[in-house]
């Protein structure tokens, strides 16, 4: 399926939230470390999803990386959960980007994956 890039500032809740998008058939790699920046190994994903739930600036952070480069600004980036103000802040500073609930993601990759290929 596709290749998912998922930052969660807590290492044992990433692992856990990733589990649906891995059932799903997705290539799921999870960053969860606020010491580092993100490494994509040289594979851009297909699909960026952050958390909004823990540290949620330094996952804004995160998506600012991602639109920095010209080649990574076409990833689609999903921000999951969070408290609604710093949904709000979010939703400002990136307004082409999805949102959902904490546990939707998948549902939301699934729909958003089919609006890309078309």
């Amino acid at each position: 399926m596709a290749r998912i890039f998922y930052v969660h500032w807590n290492e044992s809740e990433a692992l856990e939230r990733i589990a649906p998008m891995t059932e799903a058939g997705h290539d799921v790699r999870a960053h969860w470390s606020a010491d580092s920046s993100p490494s994509l190994k040289g594979e851009v994903p297909d699909a960026v999803v952050i958390s909004l739930d823990r540290l949620p600036s330094h996952g804004r952070a995160v998506a600012e990386w991602f639109q920095e480069a010209k080649s990574r600004r076409h990833i689609p980036i999903v921000f999951e959960g969070g408290k609604p103000d710093k949904v709000a802040v979010a939703r400002e500073k990136f307004p082409d980007a999805r949102f959902c609930e904490t546990g939707q993601v998948a549902d939301m990759l699934e729909r958003l994956l089919t609006e890309v290929q078309e």
